[in-house]
Parts: C-alpha cells; sequence; structure tokens
C-alpha cells in the first residue's frame, strides 16, 4: 500500500464491506488474491486487512467505469 495511514475511521473499512462495494462482482477469495497481487491497496491489521474506502472506490470507478453503486 503506498500510504501506511488511512485519513479517518469513516474511511476505514473490511473485506466484506469491499465485497458488497463491487455488488456481487467479487467473492472475498478474489479480494484476497487481489491483495496478493497487489491489484487492490490494503493494510493488515490484526488478522484482519482495513481498506480505505475512497481507494476501493477508486478501484471499482476504474475497472467498472460508471456501473458503481
Amino acid at each position: 500500500m503506498e500510504e501506511k495511514e488511512l485519513r479517518t475511521s469513516d474511511d476505514m473499512i473490511y473485506i466484506e464491506d469491499v465485497v458488497n462495494m463491487f455488488g456481487g462482482k467479487a467473492t472475498k477469495n478474489i479480494i484476497y488474491a487481489w491483495i496478493r497481487e497487489k491489484k487492490i491497496p490494503a493494510m493488515k491489521v490484526g488478522k484482519r486487512f482495513v481498506f480505505s474506502r475512497n481507494k476501493v472506490k477508486s478501484v471499482i470507478e476504474k475497472n467498472l467505469g460508471s456501473t458503481y453503486q
């Protein structure tokens, strides 16, 4: 991940939220694969991955275009 800090707690989301943001087009396993492949930025906190909502939104818009919810 480029930045080591998340801006606010409102910006911090978990993998379940990321799956929901993709609207059924991605599963947890796909998201984990994208993390390993560095296709989606994430940071590990304890045993969980945390994501920046804004960065995930950017990834979705880049890959799905205007179909983002």
